[in-house]
């Protein structure tokens, strides 16, 4: 009698290790992680490179579009394990149209492991054809986000 109790208890548990394993694995994950693709722009799509395991960054930039001679362009930038902040998207970004190559005139401070915000490139015309690259930031030692 006291091993059939024995029995349901363990059966009991193993039903719901089960349960939970099956619902972790297709429940809806909801991470405090910031992307770049929270407010889409018409026209222009996120375009996702690199990942966050072992050593690696995720980088997302989506185009917001041009306001006030200057292209908006919305990022995202997730580790597990690199320190961001040592990192001047600024200096190692380029904006390049028509045959030109632009800086950034604002990018945010990278810090920590996930960081997120705008970057702002001034600009003579609006155009739909152009490339972002970003150099230096590990482990995709040059990171073309392209846009036709």
């Amino acid at each position: 009698m006291k091993s059939d109790y024995i029995v349901y208890g363990a059966l009991a548990v193993a039903v719901l290790i089960l349960f939970y394993s099956i619902y972790g694995l297709t429940a809806e994950k909801n991470e405090d992680v910031p992307t770049a693709g929270n407010n889409p722009s018409p026209g222009f799509k996120m375009i996702s490179t690199g990942s966050t395991d072992q050593g690696s960054v995720q980088i997302d930039l989506t185009p917001r579009g041009f306001a006030n001679s200057q292209l908006q362009v919305d990022f995202a930038v997730n580790t597990h394990s690199v320190e961001l902040g040592t990192y001047a998207l600024e200096k190692i970004t380029t904006l390049e149209y028509g045959g030109k190559k632009i800086s950034p005139i604002n990018a945010p401070k990278l810090e920590g492991h996930h960081s997120s915000g705008a970057l702002a490139f001034n600009v003579i015309e609006k155009f739909d054809k152009f490339r972002i690259i970003i150099k230096g930031i590990p482990n995709v030692e040059e990171r073309v986000f392209e846009w036709n």
